[in-house]
């Protein structure tokens, strides 16, 4: 199971306002993409020496970027990092 945060992407430069804003947050980002949805690039977002891996996925087609939460990598630093990222897009 997985909570999903809907964000509202930039018209344009997703990938890198997005990183760079993991960034200014002290967030570590690895880049990757979902073999279901080639088109997608995904990230796993954790901060180092805490435990968590949030993820998030721009799928460009859709125009979608959304954080999901899954319960098996829940950690204590995510909600306030959804909703710093919240309040960026």
């Amino acid at each position: 199971m997985s909570e999903r945060h809907d964000l509202i992407p930039p018209a344009q430069n997703v990938v890198e306002s997005f990183e760079a804003a993991c960034k200014e947050l002290g967030l570590r980002v690895h880049r990757g993409s979902l073999e279901k949805y080639e088109e997608c690039t995904h990230w796993h977002i954790t901060i180092p020496k805490q435990k968590g891996t949030l993820e998030a996925t721009w799928w460009p087609t859709n125009h979608a970027l959304w954080l999901d939460v899954r319960t098996n990598r829940k950690s204590e630093w995510m909600p306030a990092v959804i909703k710093s990222l919240a309040e960026r897009f």
